[in-house]
């Protein structure tokens, strides 16, 4: 079959000899040249969009399954786009396909690395494709493919974050929609604002835009604080893209602030100061929703606490259990004499006690605890040690979050939950505490909870950076600071 790919070859001649430009003669020449030996079965009628679809629609593509590497996304999105193209055309890359490259290049503005999106690399293409007239197909068709594969790769980073790794993320919900990037790039580049259209895929939450917010003022004003600031930006902009889009009224415990806020749209309405666990058993990452809190719990002792630090009060004294307020169970829950036990012979492993803590001033659980589902077995809880509220580093607890003023905290869930049940409600809780008497309130509309990690934040238009209490940051550093793992497709036909 013949081509008639000369013709393109004698223009490009032409303009090189009208423009002078010798020295790109040669590189231009050779890749139209590439193009005529390349393109040898696509039929002479064929216009260069024509062409470009053929070679997209040689990539291989399987839609049955998972697209996890970049060439199978690629190949995805050009499929769901009729293999059209779409960052260039005859006379050149499309204006979507600059601004793109823009975008990429400005990265480091959203915490974000440019080098993992190979921008230099997309530079070349470009400005090769708009030297040479767009009329060099497998330029063209490296240039589409190079080009997507990038702005998947960034919208993907925006939504989801750079770092994949789960020992370093919290598990998401189960019920989490997953993020589309193929979806997400085809309508933006439809949309007639590409920018602001892919740029939506980053996460609304209050903490991100003020954090980004902060952070590009930073780099507006002073680059020297903003270079010192730069990888604690992004690995707390990287822990805030983890995190799944709440509703208009949340909770959010920040472990290193020690501080528990409500938040409603951008306003935080109500901040408690917490108690978080200590390092040697810190209090997890979670993302869960409050169904319900008690008034005047018992608290049951985990095991591991009855274990390690109530046994060895038992093998000193019988009566340590009585005089701390707590009473003694067997494995079955009948109430057993912690007298008529030989503490001296019990050892860990021997120990199939259940301890209880009945409702009472004296309560580890304080006057109120705050139900969520989490496998880690913590909820949030009052104290009867208010003195530890005064602490700078609240670190301090086995894990559960202890909170100031839970009581306010449990009326305005109340109130939010049922304005015309929130008065008697509100008498019942009172009623409950005072009386020393187990009630619990379950919520019609769970409440959403963020437990979150963030070692840096905004406050204003500053940005503010928490102690590492746990040393989170280290680990997470280090995979942010390891080399991006890169897989840019190639052409499937003819290369």
């Amino acid at each position: 079959m013949k081509t008639t790919l000369c013709y393109p070859f004698i223009c490009l001649l032409h303009l090189l000899i009208r423009a002078r430009k010798w020295q790109t003669a040669p590189r231009v020449l050779a890749l139209v040249g590439l193009s005529m030996l390349l393109s040898g079965s696509v039929a002479a009628t064929e216009s260069p969009d024509a062409q470009v679809t053929t070679l997209l629609r040689q990539q291989p593509l399987d839609t049955l399954h998972p697209a996890t590497t970049e060439a199978a996304q690629v190949a995805l999105f050009y499929w769901r786009n009729r293999y059209a193209p779409v960052w260039t055309r005859a006379d050149g890359p499309v204006p979507e396909a600059w601004e793109g490259l823009r975008l990429l290049q400005s990265a480091s503005q959203f915490g974000l690395e440019p080098t993992d999106y190979q921008v230099a690399h997309l530079r070349g293409l470009l400005d090769s494709l708009a030297q040479t007239l767009g009329h060099v197909v497998p330029l063209r068709v490296r240039t589409e493919q190079h080009l997507t594969a990038a702005m998947l790769g960034f919208a993907r980073h925006l939504h989801d974050g750079r770092i994949t790794s789960l020992d370093l993320r919290p598990a998401k919900p189960v019920d989490a929609p997953a993020f589309d990037a193929i979806t997400h790039l085809l309508q933006a580049v439809r949309s007639g604002q590409f920018a602001a259209k892919l740029l939506s895929a980053q996460p609304d939450s209050r903490s991100y835009v003020r954090l980004r917010w902060a952070w590009q003022r930073l780099l507006r004003t002073d680059s020297v604080a903003a270079q010192r600031m730069a990888l604690a930006v992004a690995l707390n902009l990287e822990r805030l893209r983890w995190e799944p889009p709440t509703d208009s009224l949340y909770l959010v415990v920040n472990i290193p602030a020690f501080s528990l806020q409500v938040v409603r749209g951008a306003r935080v309405v109500a901040t408690h100061r917490v108690i978080v666990g200590k390092a040697s058993m810190p209090t997890p990452e979670l993302f869960s929703a409050v169904t319900y809190f008690q008034a005047a719990p018992e608290w049951r002792v985990p095991q591991s606490i009855a274990i390690d630090e109530m046994l060895p009060g038992l093998q000193r004294n019988s009566g340590y259990l009585d005089r701390h307020g707590y009473q003694l169970y067997s494995a079955t829950g009948q109430r057993a004499n912690a007298y008529r036990v030989n503490w001296k012979q019990i050892r860990p492993e021997t120990f199939t006690y259940q301890i209880r803590q009945l409702p009472s001033a004296r309560n580890a659980l304080g006057h109120v605890v705050f139900r969520f589902i989490s496998p880690y077995a913590i909820y949030l809880h009052d104290t009867p040690a208010k003195a530890a509220f005064r602490a700078t580093n609240r670190a301090l607890s086995h894990g559960c979050i202890r909170v100031e003023e839970p009581l306010a905290l449990a009326c305005f869930l109340l109130q939010r939950d049922d304005t015309s049940r929130a008065v008697r409600r509100t008498q019942e809780l009172a009623a409950s505490v005072i009386q020393g008497r187990t009630k619990g309130f379950s919520l019609q509309a769970p409440v959403p909870l963020l437990v979150r990690y963030l070692t840096c934040e905004a406050d204003g238009s500053q940005l503010r950076q928490l102690p590492d209490v746990y040393n989170r940051d280290q680990a997470l550093a280090q995979a942010w600071q390891a080399p991006a793992k890169t897989n840019l497709p190639t052409l499937a036909a003819g290369q």
